[in-house]
């Protein structure tokens, strides 16, 4: 290799690790046009799933042979190699000097290989209140909210997903000759390029919400090749459906307000408190209880935040006719009457 052709891939290699790192804080509506524009390149791609695929084995593997993998991926800036290391063990320096051992670098060179090819399922998950950024095969950038599962099941000629449980919002990347699909329970997405959002509820029920661009919804078909049901949807529009049928057929909303847990924030519009408290039960461990009946059935509106649950409680129980009590496993609400003076003070805070 020539000096300049050294040069150009360190790099190249320095750019990569940058936008491991920049994506992972999260990317502008300009920043997602640089990425796409950076990536194009073939060179670039390589590099930039090269060291991706380093950092998944790494967390397939433990103790030294983790950092020896890691310390295979050459991320400068120190920036970006404190992004990486963060990523993948908070608090614990991963990056020890030393050479990395022939049997962990060739089963990372194979490894990376398979997926780098398409041959691989890759999965990605998020803990419970976790939020977080992945990037697939092809460029395209989505974020896993809270106790959210996908899995990339496509290959270089086939962009797929599939989402098992939970929500996510897709940032994709164009490409009119590769169609990307998100494979459900019973339905698929089929997009060319667009923002939209994924929700896949507990109950099979499944809410597709479009931020911009266009998708086309559909059931799986009958057996003979032809969908029950399908439609299309726009910017602005959503739609909810559940494995027998439409739940709400296509409507418009506010679509910026549908991703707010991108920003810890669970934005609702006059919903009854049991759907509230189901939506709000995914971003903790303890579980919340409703005790009376009268109490589920209670509107409640407004922005609420999903970082502190313990906070968002208590000030539900200012703003509605709801009492909280905190207890070691789990949040217990009852009904509690609003004086009137009280109640015109909620609507207010809302």
């Amino acid at each position: 290799m020539t000096p300049w052709g050294f040069y150009r891939q360190r790099q190249v290699r320095r750019q990569a690790a940058d936008w491991h790192t920049r994506i992972c804080r999260g990317l502008s509506i300009l920043e997602r046009q640089d990425f796409e524009a950076w990536i194009a390149d073939p060179a670039h791609t390589r590099e930039f799933n090269a060291q991706r695929y380093l950092l998944d084995v790494s967390m397939e593997l433990k103790g030294r042979s983790r950092a020896d993998v890691l310390d295979s991926v050459e991320a400068k800036p120190a920036s970006s190699r404190a992004s990486l290391r963060g990523q993948l063990a908070p608090g614990r320096h991963l990056w020890a000097s030393g050479a990395v051992t022939a049997g962990v670098l060739a089963a990372a060179i194979a490894w990376s290989v398979l997926r780098s090819e398409g041959y691989v399922p890759q999965s990605y998950r998020s803990a419970t209140g976790q939020v977080r950024n992945v990037v697939l095969p092809d460029g395209s950038i989505v974020g896993l909210n809270t106790q959210t599962e996908l899995e990339w099941v496509g290959s270089p000629s086939d962009r797929r997903v599939r989402l098992i449980r939970g929500e996510a919002y897709f940032q994709v990347v164009h490409d009119p000759s590769r169609p990307f699909r998100i494979m459900l329970a019973h339905s698929q997405v089929q997009v060319l390029g667009t923002r939209f959002d994924v929700y896949q509820m507990a109950n099979g029920d499944v809410r597709v919400s479009v931020i911009s661009g266009v998708v086309a919804v559909e059931a799986l078909d009958d057996g003979q090749g032809v969908p029950s049901w399908s439609r299309r949807l726009t910017s602005g529009q959503q739609i909810e459906y559940s494995p027998v049928g439409l739940v709400a057929d296509v409507h418009s909303i506010v679509a910026p307000k549908v991703i707010r847990w991108r920003e810890g924030m669970l934005e609702t519009q006059g919903e009854p408190l049991k759907d509230f408290v189901s939506d709000l039960s995914r971003y903790t461990s303890k579980r919340i209880v409703i005790a009376d009946p009268r109490a589920a059935i209670q509107q409640v509106g407004g922005a609420f935040s999903v970082r502190n649950i313990d906070s968002t409680l208590d000030r539900l129980s200012r703003i509605a006719p709801v009492s909280v009590t905190h207890e070691r496993d789990e949040d217990v609400l009852g009904y509690r009457p609003m004086p009137a003076k009280a109640a015109a003070g909620a609507a207010a805070e809302r």
